[in-house]
């Protein structure tokens, strides 16, 4: 299957193991003066880092989380890991997420063999939200010798069977020349454990009974009845109104613990690495938190599926558009909702959606609706917006291919990029506000939504600070880093040009 022929649900949920077997093509080199990313992925890697019976919630498995999403050098992390249904030894690998000449990642480290223990089932608090508050497992260092990056955690017990988690290794001191940032607060979102057809909620659904027609019939607080999604073969349906109002990061990812849209940002690390660009990473929570320091970096890189922000994330990466640090949207549907973060290493997550919101203030909706006049919408920020669920998949049309962005990779105006618009589509929303500032539209797609038809747009923009903003517009930009030359060319354009220094116009 190629990775840009894949659905809405399979770009964001199935898309890791067509990842894991492209090849990966020789690309050309980075800079002369080797960065960290550049030395690290000279090292050997691991490829069989995933090898292995997976773990599945609904059987409840060996899973596991971080005492934290992102962990800075020197610093030390936690597991919380249940074995299950019975008590196991297991072990804990870590690995570091890279290119390594096609390999994927390299092993890091490995725990002392373990005893697990069936930690408790968690129960639903308020709101639906689901914490677990299992006791941490293991604990280590971060050595400071390692670098920047994303990392996985994987939890291995004595039949083989295997789950994950992912975190960040921070360098707070880094003044790398882009800052990759990972969009935990959307992974966090979109996980519905423990899917075991009864406790299980995300901000999407939670699980309903298929029988059960009180609660599948009753209206939910903003007074329409939803239908239940079926799942083949069982006798409980997903449903709008059962999902949690409130997340946790308190819990593993549900089933083998690698989160929704996780390939989205695998595909971008694997390239950019490959490229020994000049890289280290945080998440959205250090964005939200005040860790993420804008004006250490030339460009900060939302390398995936970046849905759900916090008003201290969007003022953080507003303020430094201001002060010339360019910014990179690498996917579609990015900065949509509005949500509240709590304190602490692993804060809450709410967002009511369509409900009332009884927290008050700006609410957690949409950022469009916001207001009441769509003086809050993303395009103000990004330069287009969400328009739309594609169906099946569209080609992107090239437009402005005399712009530097293009230059290089040989296309010409209305030329189509097979298969490279699916998933979700961005594109011009006229009565949105938008970002006062020149700006091109690099592309002009006709496809078709569940919405109806729209026009995909990949859009760039200059500020009067000279920062760069751009927004890939598609889901299929990433996954087309790894197979498509003149997306490879055309990003590696994007890369260069943010890295310079800017000029205030």
């Amino acid at each position: 299957m190629e990775i840009h022929g894949l659905s809405r649900r399979t770009a964001l949920h199935g898309g890791l193991a067509a990842i894991g077997g492209l090849a990966f093509p020789p690309l050309a080199p980075g800079p002369n003066k080797p960065s960290p990313v550049r030395r690290e992925n000279r090292r050997p890697g691991s490829p069989g880092w995933d090898d292995g019976l997976r773990s599945f919630d609904d059987l409840r498995d060996i899973q596991g989380y971080p005492s934290s999403p992102s962990v800075d050098v020197g610093e030390s992390i936690a597991f919380h890991v249940s074995t299950g249904s019975r008590a196991l030894p297991f072990r804990v690998e870590v690995y570091r997420i890279g290119h390594y000449a096609g390999a994927g990642a390299r092993f890091m480290m490995r725990s002392p063999v373990l005893q697990g223990s069936a930690q408790p089932i968690p129960r639903k608090g308020p709101h639906n939200v689901i914490r677990c508050g299992w006791k941490p497992s293991w604990r280590f260092t971060v050595p400071r010798s390692w670098t920047s990056g994303l990392y996985v955690a994987s939890f291995v017990d004595a039949h083989g069977r295997r789950g994950h988690t992912p975190f960040v290794v921070r360098d707070d001191r880094a003044r790398s020349a882009y800052l990759v940032v990972l969009p935990f607060t959307t992974y966090q979102a979109y996980n519905l454990f423990p899917a075991n057809g009864v406790l299980g909620a995300s901000l999407y659904y939670g699980y309903v009974r298929a029988t059960d027609t009180a609660a599948l019939d009753r209206p939910a607080p903003d007074g329409v009845v939803y239908q239940g999604k079926p799942i083949p073969g069982k006798k409980y349906v997903l449903h709008y109104p059962a999902r949690a109002r409130t997340v946790s990061f308190e819990r593993p990812y549900a089933w083998h613990g690698l989160p929704s849209g996780f390939h989205l940002d695998l595909a971008f690390i694997r390239w950019a690495e490959s490229m020994g660009l000049d890289l280290s990473y945080a998440t959205s929570l250090d964005l939200h938190a005040g860790r993420v320091r804008p004006a250490r970096h030339r460009a900060l890189v939302f390398s995936g599926h970046d849905e759900y922000w916090s008003s201290p994330m969007r003022h953080a990466v507003e303020r430094a558009i201001t002060s010339g640090v360019s910014v990179a949207f690498m996917a579609a549907n990015n900065v949509y909702w509005r949500v509240r973060l709590g304190g602490g290493d692993r804060p809450d997550l709410t967002c009511f959606k369509t409900d009332p919101d009884p927290g008050g203030g700006l609410g957690t909706s949409t950022w469009r609706v916001l207001g009441g006049k769509g003086e809050h919408a993303e395009q103000r920020l990004l330069g287009t917006q969400y328009l739309g669920i594609v169906t099946g998949q569209a080609p992107l049309i090239v437009r402005e291919s005399r712009h530097w962005f293009w230059k290089g990779t040989g296309v010409r105006d209305g030329d189509a990029l097979k298969g490279l618009v699916v998933g979700e589509a961005d594109g011009l929303a006229p009565r949105m506000p938008r970002p006062a500032a020149r700006g091109w539209f690099l592309s002009e797609s006709p496809v078709a939504t569940t919405q109806g038809g729209t026009v995909q747009r990949t859009s760039l923009y200059r500020a009067p600070s000279g920062a760069w903003v751009f927004n890939a517009g598609t889901l299929g930009w990433t996954p087309a880093l790894l197979t498509d030359a003149r997306i490879r060319k055309a990003t590696a354009n994007l890369m260069e040009r943010m890295a310079r220094r800017a000029k205030r116009r």
